[in-house]
């Protein structure tokens, strides 16, 4: 069954979606080739690594976030010259 967007939706994500999904898909299928590891745990392996590198990779962005502020608030009241 095909599914039908409302006009003006950005159809491009769906594409990229699902060109992302069958990349990811024969990439879990390749390694569990070549590694004789189930596919099943090589797909549960990659999500629980992605949640944790998302998760301190989002920590890493919010510290960043916050340096970035603290350092232009200093250059803005004149404590730091670049």
């Amino acid at each position: 069954m095909p599914l039908h967007l409302p006009r003006g939706s950005a159809t491009w994500l769906l594409h990229l979606y699902h060109g992302g999904l069958a990349g990811v898909t024969a990439g879990l299928h390749a390694v569990a080739r070549h590694t004789g590891i189930p596919v099943v745990l090589v797909a549960a392996m990659a999500l629980v690594i992605s949640w944790r590198l998302a998760r301190r990779g989002g920590r890493l962005a919010l510290e960043l976030g916050l340096a970035l502020v603290v350092v232009l608030a200093a250059t803005r009241f004149g404590w730091v010259h670049w």
